[in-house]
């Protein structure tokens, strides 16, 4: 009874110098052996084996049908217990000596890593002298230790990126106070010590305190430019930075998300440093503006997506001063200078526009333009395209040509009244030409040269040789010397003669 009650088939009660046995309605305590997770082996003194549970066999792949336990430990032959350091601690049990509890062991065959427990004990239902034995448990944490070891390696990549990333990271919490700071932050900030900052508030060193506390109200992350200004930041906290001036910082700021807390308490940015990019876009803006103040007209940057979508992404500031329309909301300014192309324009323009955007070449414009405030203005826009990944951008003018179309204009009045005036003459009007070296001929000859004098106006270089070989035989060299004496004194010339027309 002894026996079944170790084994916990049956339950004992004392009365007096009796003991009452009945049958246990608890699990028998092979069954729990049996369904342990750990692989669990028991030895007596002599090492033999008394009892392995079902984990062992499967875990060491043991035969259904291998009868182990009654034989020696020898007989097991498994590479674990050929460790020395094993046996050694084995031995040390059996003596009553200090022994080791627990030992990490590698199995080579598979390369299995084992958690292996020794525990000194007596099992009565085995052996009624209450001899000493040994039991030990096997405990596979192969996959553990490799996630134990990625997540170390996982660490240290982490480290490693923090201290050589050539950006600069602040962690801060809530308040302002700065956790960490990795090595690029300090040079960033002319610093050579963490300890330099660590009594430093992050908002006294961003300038802008509002933007980094709406980032961390909307515990978002996003992306924005802030600037510091070191001459000011030693005035108040005293830093020793070796840098001055005001620097401009791109910065990513995100939160550190714990998922046992629902609202983020800690943070971090990553900044860089674009001061000098800052300044040479200062100064690229500001030669682009000295350029493009002395045009009459605006630079602009046309964009059409191959989605669809079109638009402008940069308009030039003077576009209010020229057109009446502000730059600002850029997102519909293309619809707004739309709106003031002429309505007899307004067809032709908008064709123009989805031509280039289909067939992506040089576009060319001139129209009317209806300023806001009523005046009629001549326009005329010049673009060149430039293929991008998923859309296309015109780099371009809108120029203000109305004072050369009012010339223009006048021009042709002109010579509407010129040719007026000159078809009233009874003769041709013409315009001749002598340069310095030598060289002679037309610039201008009537239209009516060919109705007059059956020559052709065209020609132009051989017009004065055309005609001058219908003048007379007896004024040739009177013609001829004429014209050579009024060139040679650059003086009026006056000649008159016999021109004998050539019938057709």
């Amino acid at each position: 009874m002894e026996v079944l009650l170790t084994q916990g088939h049956v339950i004992m009660k004392p009365y007096g110098k009796a003991k009452l046995y009945s049958s246990s309605q608890k699990i028998p305590f092979d069954d729990l052996f049996d369904y342990l997770p750990d692989a669990i082996l028991i030895l007596d003194e002599d090492l033999r084996i008394l009892m392995v549970n079902k984990s062992f066999i499967k875990t060491f792949d043991i035969g259904k049908h291998q009868q182990i336990t009654g034989f020696s430990l020898e007989k097991l032959d498994l590479s674990l217990f050929r460790d020395p350091s094993v046996r050694d601690n084995i031995d040390r049990i059996l003596l009553s000596k200090t022994y080791v509890n627990e030992m990490l062991l590698i199995e080579p065959v598979k390369n299995r890593i084992f958690l292996t427990e020794f525990i000194q004990t007596t099992v009565p239902s085995l052996s009624f002298t209450g001899k000493t034995g040994i039991m030990i448990s096997f405990r596979d944490i192969t996959t553990w230790k490799k996630t134990e070891d990625e997540l170390k390696s996982s660490e240290r990549k982490i480290r490693t990126l923090f201290e050589e990333v050539p950006s600069g990271i602040f962690m801060f919490q809530e308040d302002g106070t700065i956790l960490n700071a990795n090595r690029a932050s300090l040079e960033i900030l002319g610093l050579t010590r963490f300890t330099d900052i660590a009594h430093i508030n992050l908002f006294d060193i961003m300038c802008s305190r509002e933007p980094i506390e709406r980032l961390i109200k909307e515990g978002k992350n996003a992306e924005i430019t802030l600037t510091c200004n070191f001459d000011r930041v030693k005035r108040t906290t005293l830093v020793p930075t070796s840098k001055s001036g005001v620097a401009y910082f791109q910065v990513v700021f995100a939160p550190i998300i714990d998922r046992r807390a629902n609202n983020p308490r800690e943070f971090f940015i990553l900044f860089l440093d674009i001061t000098q990019q800052k300044r040479a876009e200062k100064e690229l803006k500001e030669r682009f503006r000295g350029i493009t103040s002395n045009l009459p007209g605006i630079a602009y940057q046309f964009f059409a997506r191959d989605s669809g979508e079109w638009g402008v992404y940069y308009v030039d500031e003077r576009s209010d001063k020229i057109y009446g329309l502000s730059p600002e909301p850029l997102y519909n300014w293309f619809d707004r200078f739309t709106a003031c192309i002429a309505e007899e324009d307004k067809e032709r323009w908008t064709a123009s526009i989805q031509d280039v955007i289909l067939r992506i070449v040089p576009w060319d414009f001139e129209g009317i333009f209806i300023h806001p405030d009523g005046k009629r203005m001549y326009i005329r826009g010049v673009s060149q395209p430039i293929r991008l990944k998923n859309e296309t951008i015109w780099n371009g003018l809108f120029l203000d040509i109305t004072d050369r179309k009012k010339a223009e204009e006048e021009l042709r009045i002109s010579e509407q009244r010129f040719f007026g005036i000159a078809r009233n003459l009874p003769g041709i009007v013409y315009q001749f030409y002598v340069r310095n070296t030598g060289e002679s001929g037309m610039y201008f000859v009537d239209e009516r040269s060919e109705e007059l004098y059956g020559i052709s106006p065209n020609p132009l270089d051989s017009w004065i040789n055309r005609f001058g070989s219908h003048i007379a035989p007896s004024d040739q060299k009177r013609w001829t010397d004429s014209i050579e004496y009024v060139i040679r004194r650059n003086a009026p010339w006056e000649f008159e003669g016999q021109y004998i027309f050539f019938p057709k």
